[in-house]
């Protein structure tokens, strides 16, 4: 089965910032909602985030792109990226996974049933999927260290020591 991806921004951030993005979007099929791609891209290129630029080569292409209503939800407290991922699952995206970061959106996905990975959870499952080496998911867990809570951090790094041998999954 393969898996499908939905990414905010801050999931796309991070992975890139973490040196996988590419290995991500080249191992799975990955979405991403137009405010996404706006928010990273588009408005991180005018704000000189020099990141923005390096990402929008690596997902160009290799990302879809979907637009979304333009809808806001003040009372969920979600940004306009977290609100397009929400407009993608409810048109009946196949069985994807999450990926984000944001405490708020995790929480309401997890009291929906919606499968979700963290960044640090992701690093872990690219080791055991042999998407990469361990050696190169810590390292890349390293370099995500700063940017996400310790506990996160920790649990990731034990299961990248202790969570099994590295092997390719169905």
């Amino acid at each position: 089965m393969v898996v499908q991806l939905l990414l905010d921004a801050d999931a796309v951030i991070k992975l890139h910032r973490s040196g996988v993005l590419a290995n991500v979007v080249g191992a799975f099929p990955c979405t991403i909602p137009q405010a996404v791609y706006d928010e990273v891209v588009t408005r991180g290129k005018a704000r000189l985030h020099l990141d923005a630029e390096a990402i929008q080569g690596i997902i160009a292409g290799a990302v879809t792109i979907v637009s979304t209503q333009e809808r806001r939800q003040p009372e969920l407290g979600l940004g306009a990226g977290e609100i397009g991922i929400l407009d993608l699952l409810s048109q009946g995206q196949e069985d994807p996974i999450v990926v984000s970061d944001d405490r708020r959106f995790l929480t309401l996905l997890s009291a929906q049933g919606i499968l979700f990975l963290t960044p640090a959870d992701l690093l872990v499952a690219l080791a055991r999927r042999g998407i990469l080496a361990k050696a190169v998911a810590r390292e890349a867990l390293e370099r995500l260290s700063p940017m996400i809570r310790r506990a996160a951090y920790l649990d990731a790094r034990q299961d990248l020591e202790f969570g099994g041998e590295t092997h390719e999954e169905d």
